[in-house]
């Protein structure tokens, strides 16, 4: 093929590509969706009209752009919310790819070649696909954070001075992550730009004011007249919170580390080193000063692997560039054969046969699961979690508890129990945390001196997820639909 040919190819690959990737396990899970936060948020926002359910005040208060759009899809296009989410979820992920692809060619000045090879392995890659998972809204403001940045280095134009303000406004207004992100590379290059007076620094100077100012309105709390700004402390050891840590960040890149590492030294690009550092830095933090920190380090964690992508991708290409001995280049070729291979795995194979990788060997399920084929529960165990909320919400004589990966269900089902109440997962960024196990015996140890009766929903079998093999010896299996059960504590 032609480079001309190709140059005007690869582009459209670069939204085919990741589209196709992220279409095949939602065609696979059909028709259910894949995900957590699809389920738990993005489904039931739909069906109560969420955001423009809020006050005129209250909508911008908060990154809500995603549930919008979401909203205005659902409402005006498919009318179902299920149908909604599985369409959005792949072309996020092909909006994504061809923003990335747009950066490192016009910002990299990468090849169209070397820039679809990066679209490639990071839409295959399991950080990349567990975003894709559920992190709908990370997803838009990282296109928007791609569009911004690519704007911005092009900025000379009349165009890019105009865009540069306008994509940063709207990757704030869709994920707080990305906002943060680039609030901090926006700084970084005024700081550059004032010192070198450089003829950018308009663009990246307005944009930079305007992510102050929405994200202070964000934080601003009127009836305190203070910034509220959110924090997490950590009381653990500080050698077993840094082993978690720096573990998970490992665990998250250690297939790409090799080749990374070289292009850390090959590359020469500040924008992709300052995302690097910034998260990097708000993931560690905990480790730094564990009294005040960031929350959700893990996330931030997560967001370091578009950086060390094209740190990966500018190592190989640089290998390869330099004409290898063939025998570098087969074991090269089989490198990211491998990642391909196992990202397919991934995408493909449901949790009870999921890649070593990513199951036996992942400590780290809470953040990074251990396959795409899955929800909040199984995708083979939500039908028989709707029959089972169903004969609760029918038969159930008292309070229901249910643990957050089956509340969801009860919702899109239109089944919730009369009376009900809904434990989360606690304590997540946290190396140890407790259960759902620990939270029913709480309860119970509450109701005591309560007559009335109490169900809950877990599997029946020893299968249970969330580190839960089995509920307290309380709690009575007295009906089962296929691995889920239906139980009833017995108060003594």
């Amino acid at each position: 093929m032609s480079n001309k040919r190709f140059q005007t190819l690869a582009p459209i690959l670069a939204f085919l590509i990741p589209f196709a990737v992220r279409l095949l396990p939602e065609i696979i899970a059909w028709p259910y969706p894949i995900g957590f936060d699809t389920v738990y948020a993005y489904v039931p926002w739909i069906k109560s009209g969420y955001p423009i359910n809020l006050g005129p005040l209250e909508f911008f208060r908060g990154a809500r752009l995603f549930p919008l759009l979401a909203l205005m899809l659902d409402r005006y296009v498919l009318n179902n919310p299920v149908i909604t989410i599985k369409l959005l979820g792949p072309l996020l992920y092909a909006f994504l790819g061809l923003s990335l692809y747009l950066f490192s060619k016009n910002v990299l000045k990468w090849g169209p070649r070397k820039s679809l090879l990066l679209v490639g392995i990071c839409s295959i890659y399991f950080i990349s696909l567990r975003i894709s998972w559920e992190m709908y809204r990370q997803m838009l403001g990282t296109i928007f954070l791609f569009s911004a940045l690519t704007c911005y280095w092009s900025s000379k134009r009349r165009l890019g001075f105009i865009l540069t303000p306008v994509f940063s406004l709207l990757a704030a207004f869709s994920h707080e992550i990305v906002a943060v992100a680039l609030l901090i590379i926006l700084l970084v290059e005024t700081i550059i730009g004032s010192l070198t007076r450089s003829e950018k620094l308009p663009a990246v100077a307005f944009s930079l004011i305007l992510l102050f100012a929405f994200l202070g309105f964000i934080l601003f709390d009127p009836a305190a007249k203070v910034l509220r700004i959110p924090f997490e402390s950590f009381s653990e050891d500080r050698a077993l919170l840094a082993g978690h840590i720096f573990g998970f960040i490992a665990y998250s890149y250690c297939p790409l580390a090799p080749f990374a590492l070289y292009g850390l030294v090959k590359l020469r690009n500040r924008l992709v080193y300052c995302w690097l550092a910034s998260m990097l830095l708000l993931s560690t933090w905990p480790v730094i000063c564990p009294e005040v920190a960031p929350p959700l380090w893990f996330r931030w964690a997560i967001f370091m692997v578009y950086p060390v992508s094209i740190l990966f991708i500018e190592g190989v290409h640089r290998i390869f560039s330099h004409s290898p001995p063939k025998v570098i280049k087969v074991i090269l070729t089989l490198y990211l054969s491998f990642i391909v291979f196992t990202g397919v795995w991934y995408l493909v194979a449901d949790p009870e046969h999921a890649f070593m990788y990513y199951s036996d060997y992942n400590p780290y399920k809470a953040y990074v699961q251990s396959s795409m084929l899955q929800s909040t529960i199984p995708i083979e165990d939500i039908e028989p979690s709707t029959q089972a909320i169903k004969w609760l919400s029918e038969n159930a004589n008292g309070l229901v508890i249910f643990h957050e990966a089956f509340y969801p269900w009860a919702i899109i089902c239109d089944c919730l129990p009369e009376k009900y109440i809904v434990i989360r997962e606690r304590n997540l960024s946290k190396p140890k945390r407790p259960s759902f196990a620990d939270a029913l015996n709480e309860i119970i140890e509450k109701a005591k001196n309560d007559k009335s009766q109490i169900y809950t929903v877990w599997w029946a079998s020893s299968k249970g997820w969330y580190n839960v093999l089995q509920l307290p010896a309380n709690f009575k299996l007295e009906k089962s639909f296929g691995n889920i059960g239906i139980y009833k504590a017995e108060i003594k």
